[in-house]
């Protein structure tokens, strides 16, 4: 019965959806335009510039994904640590836009940094891991005292995601409980049968 039900809100929204989408297409219908894309374009890269991160919250996820990074290339998750050295220079580059003052120095450290570690990290070898990580720690430190921001970030010693951090035993009593009440549960049915 939940399934039937599920089916027509489904089917009704998606009906719905195209003829709204059609009636626009026509011009019988305009969507509303959302309050925060009102006024001049100086009113709205305004506006959208409140609802961005600032570069201190940038940093901050940059700090974590550094966390992250070492916590991954050190356990030999070389794709997961791969995806966190792109997201640091995602973030760094957004940084820059952010606060274009410090584009040269993170312009500097990106490139004094990225091709040996993205190498590094291919090579799944933990000694070039771990000296090409320290290039790009010493980096961080030194723009942060050549900009007189007195937070250094600190040497990773935890991970906060489950992929570096988990258990790997947890994960396979989980899976093996699931798989135990999937049993049950077609046993069950097999009965009814």
């Amino acid at each position: 019965m939940r399934k039937l039900i599920l089916i027509l809100v489904t089917t009704s929204l998606s009906v719905i959806g195209g003829v709204l989408a059609i009636m626009a297409e026509v011009g019988y219908y305009t969507p509303p335009t959302p309050s925060w894309f009102t006024g001049s374009t100086e009113d709205k890269v305004e506006k959208i510039g409140l609802i961005q991160p600032s570069y201190a919250d940038l940093m901050l996820w940059t700090g974590i994904r550094l966390d992250e990074l070492y916590a991954s290339g050190m356990s030999g998750k070389s794709e997961y640590a791969k995806h966190q050295a792109i997201k640091i220079r995602e973030t760094l580059e957004k940084a820059a836009l952010v606060d274009p003052t410090r584009r040269s120095a993170i312009e500097g450290l990106l490139s004094a940094n990225y091709p040996g570690l993205i190498e590094a990290i291919d090579s799944k070898n933990p000694d070039q891991f771990k000296a090409a990580f320290g290039k790009l720690y010493a980096s961080c430190v030194t723009c942060h005292v050549n900009n007189g921001i007195p937070f250094y970030p600190l040497i990773p010693t935890t991970s906060i995601s489950p992929i570096t951090s988990g258990s790997l035993e947890f994960l396979e009593e989980i899976q093996k409980h699931l798989r135990q009440e999937q049993e049950k549960k077609l046993q069950q049915e097999q009965k009814k049968k």
